[in-house]
């Protein structure tokens, strides 16, 4: 008999996850999107859910969020219910990254960059020096994410922007209202604010793993690859190892973190930049949830997919953590499409052009981000580009892959208002490159 799952996700993400669960013998899915979640109302439809549940206990065997809402929405309901989840606790210390640096700090020092959020750094400049970046305190994928040249930059941007912060975290602020462990006083005062940390330089890798009853387990590392010029996004590519030693330490050092952090029976995802030449990390961000745009990424090459895995945790079944040796094609790359100014959305992709990559490229997986009739800006980006697709492209050589990838482009066939010199690829004459040592923000 098939296990109920109540799967709390993107709109973006269902196309995904039905193909990823079409004919699964082992899960059966209730799929919940945080934008109805939202329409509906945060506080109401996570009390109605866990009347529900709590008056029908057989209704679902494990309940699991994929993204930074759906995760606080799924940890306050397995909280209430008794199921399977990142401890609300967790969430709190990874999606509020002050809390997630100053517990950083206290366990991995070596590893830390310098931080401090922005009132304590307005206090005592002497903190950081510039330039440095900024962020909200609690993860907004792109918004709020800056380049600090002067602290009189900072003033601006706490004026410009915070109470759009303080909008997109009410539903956040919603959830943890419902959770019996959801106050955390240090996280009320800070999660509206900016978290301030000093530049961080290396290769950008995304480390994938999950907490099986207290033990850790890595299953994935995938390297960003820059548009150049630019700090966007062109593609991340798996599977990626750093040499031994320094692999050894950046296992070691999560080993001692995520347990501290409080993840236990969940995913986890952590952003770091490595200096190989020096055999040393820093961490960007933890993230106590999957790394949802890796899922398809790394079963292409495994052949194991993710997103059963996360069923498989959530239902109290120790998963098969996928071999990186026993490889299905050598590499996968994930592409991001992006377009380097705002402009009016013309054509997205008809279904006889997915259609069409289907039967040419079975092996590839596409994920359309946008709608005609809006505006790039309407839909998430970070400050100076704005994405609206994603390609998984798996092969064995990297011409291989990039042949295909010029080629389901150009079937794709997006057209917008603005000019762009080739679609797919940056018109980086309309915009200033910023500085490659900013880390782009958007959620995995």
């Amino acid at each position: 008999m098939k296990k109920q799952i109540l799967f709390l996700c993107d709109a973006s993400d269902i196309d995904v996850v039905e193909q990823s669960f079409a004919g699964n013998a082992d899960y059966e899915l209730t799929i919940e999107t945080s934008e109805r979640i939202m329409q509906f109302g945060v506080s109401q439809y996570l009390a109605q859910t866990i009347e529900r549940i709590l008056n029908n206990p057989e209704m679902y065997d494990g309940i699991v969020g994929t993204h930074d809402s759906s995760a606080v929405f799924a940890a306050v309901i397995a909280e209430a219910t008794g199921h399977r989840f990142a401890p609300v606790s967790a969430i709190i210390n990874c999606q509020n990254k002050y809390l997630c640096r100053r517990i950083q700090k206290a366990v991995i020092p070596e590893y830390t960059p310098n931080y401090a959020i922005a009132l304590d750094y307005l206090r005592d400049p002497s903190r950081l020096s510039t330039p440095f970046f900024i962020k909200p305190a609690r993860a907004n994928i792109s918004f709020g994410s800056h380049k600090i040249e002067h602290p009189d930059q900072l003033d601006y941007f706490i004026a410009l922007e915070s109470m759009d912060i303080a909008h997109f975290n009410q539903h956040y602020t919603d959830a943890l209202f419902i959770s019996q462990s959801g106050y955390n006083a240090l996280n009320v005062a800070t999660c509206n604010s900016f978290l301030c940390e000093g530049l961080i330089e290396g290769t950008q890798v995304t480390i994938d793993g999950y907490v099986f009853e207290g033990e850790v387990f890595f299953f994935g590392a995938t390297r960003a690859v820059y548009h150049p010029g630019t700090n966007s996004f062109y593609y991340h590519t798996f599977p990626h190892r750093f040499s031994g030693r320094l692999q050894e330490k950046i296992e070691a050092a999560l080993k001692k973190l995520i347990p501290v952090l409080g993840i236990d029976n969940s995913f986890f995802n952590v952003e770091l930049r490595a200096d190989e030449t020096a055999d040393t990390f820093t961490i960007i961000e933890i993230n106590g949830r999957i790394a949802f745009q890796f899922a398809k990424t790394i079963e292409s090459v495994t052949g194991v997919d993710p997103l059963h895995m996360l069923c498989d945790v959530a239902t109290g079944i120790k998963p098969i953590t996928p071999q990186i040796h026993e490889r299905i094609f050598e590499h996968c790359y994930n592409f991001e499409l992006h377009h380097f100014n705002d402009a009016v959305i013309l054509e997205t992709p008809t279904q006889s052009a997915f259609a069409e990559i289907r039967m040419k490229y079975p092996e590839i997986h596409t994920r359309n981000l946008i709608h005609e009739n809006a505006s790039l800006s309407d839909f998430r980006h970070n400050p100076e580009s704005y994405r609206y697709c994603v390609i998984d492209i798996p092969g064995n050589e990297h011409e291989e892959i990039m042949a295909k990838y010029d080629d389901v482009v150009s079937i794709l066939g997006y057209k917008f208002s603005a000019s762009i010199n080739e679609i797919g690829k940056p018109d980086v004459t309309q915009k200033t490159p910023p500085d490659r040592t900013v880390t782009e923000k958007h959620e995995v």
